[in-house]
């Protein structure tokens, strides 16, 4: 009997201390698990032995450290998002040239969805692609379009694309058409800034600027460069008996046979009023006058027909200046004027070169 005793005793000694270190190894589960609710997952729990307790805690340690790993994993993800991002937003900010959009586009899309490749196609069927298209079973295609103008379709080509990759995608999407617009809208605005509205010709500003271009290229590297005003004879007159929408008409004929007279290099722009001026690279005076000739030849010519069907010819004078005789802009603009109204003086429809004689017809 007492040595039945004493077994009973021994178990029950044995049982309360495996009890205890079964609580223990439990509390401390408990707590690692709290730690991680917390978000603390470098919480572990000790783990002694090889019975199922011991299991589960190495299992719940092997759980945490995965979830450690896929959240540093998260968070580079999303410092390279924001840096795509980021960087997206100051190209977009930076330029309103298309193809450095575009470029960005595509670059940005690609590294912020983790894709193998991507391309913009644009509506005229033009390009442009990064990394490698043609990897990857699965990909994203978002339009790029703002009301009913259509910039192209972003296509990311890659391999099980998440829900998040799409939504990227889209956002990108949204900003990039944003920015495309803005570009078209700055192209408008350049062009009106620049290009006469009635003629589609250079506008003044333009043929300033152009002026100064070619002036700072032969004062360092030589050659001649020419500078043409060509003014409708008796314009006023058009105006006054047939109205200002046939003088329009008038003016854009004009425009068109200057620029059917001259070369891809030569700059046709129209000054103010009936008075245009043309500016020829490479050009001396004698082929000014040549080329002046030959529009001059080519206006009195043409007939533009009136609302009620009247014909109506005009005819048209110039007046040619070239460096170096004039060495500065506002030399050569005023040689070419004087040369004009000497043309005007000598009966119209005439050409006439600075400080020489009148070419008649």
């Amino acid at each position: 009997l007492i040595g039945l005793l004493g077994s009973l005793v021994l178990v029950a000694t044995v049982a309360y201390f495996e009890g205890r270190a079964i609580v223990r190894t439990i509390r401390r589960l408990v707590d690692a698990a709290r730690a991680i609710a917390r978000g603390d997952l470098r919480e572990r729990v000790p783990v002694q032995g090889r019975d199922e307790l011991a299991l589960l805690g190495r299992t719940f340690n092997q759980m945490a450290g995965q979830l450690q790993t896929r959240l540093d994993e998260l968070a580079a993800e999303r410092e390279r998002l924001r840096d795509a991002i980021s960087r997206f937003g100051d190209v977009l900010g930076a330029t309103h040239n298309v193809d450095q959009l575009r470029r960005a586009i595509v670059e940005t899309a690609v590294e912020a969805t983790g894709a193998a490749g991507g391309a913009l196609v644009g509506e005229a069927g033009d390009l442009v692609q990064t990394g490698y298209p043609d990897k990857g079973k699965d990909r994203i295609e978002v339009p790029l379009q703002a009301g009913r103008i259509t910039f192209g379709t972003l296509i990311l080509f890659g391999d099980d694309f998440e829900d998040d990759d799409r939504m990227t995608a889209t956002s990108l999407a949204a900003q990039a058409v944003i920015a495309l617009d803005n570009a078209r809208l700055h192209r408008i605005v350049e062009r009106q800034a620049r290009v006469d509205g009635l003629t589609g010709l250079a506008n003044r500003r333009q043929c300033e600027d152009q002026l100064a271009t070619e002036l700072a290229r032969v004062e360092r590297f030589g050659g001649p460069l020419a500078v043409v005003f060509g003014d409708l004879d008796n314009f006023k007159e058009v105006n006054d008996r047939f109205g200002h929408p046939t003088g329009d008409v008038v003016l854009r004929e004009f425009a068109h046979t200057l620029e059917e007279g001259i070369r891809d290099v030569d700059l046709a722009g129209r000054w103010g009023g009936e008075e245009f001026v043309l500016i020829l690279p490479g050009t001396d005076v004698g082929g000014a006058m040549h080329v002046a000739e030959r529009i001059r030849a080519a206006r009195a010519e043409r007939v533009v027909l009136s609302a009620e069907g009247e014909p109506i010819r005009v005819t048209a004078s110039f007046g040619v200046a070239a460096f170096p005789e004039a060495a500065t802009a506002q030399a050569l603009l005023a040689a070419a004027d004087a040369a004009l109204y000497q043309a005007k003086r000598a009966g119209k429809n005439r050409v006439a070169a600075a400080s020489e004689a009148v070419t008649h017809p």
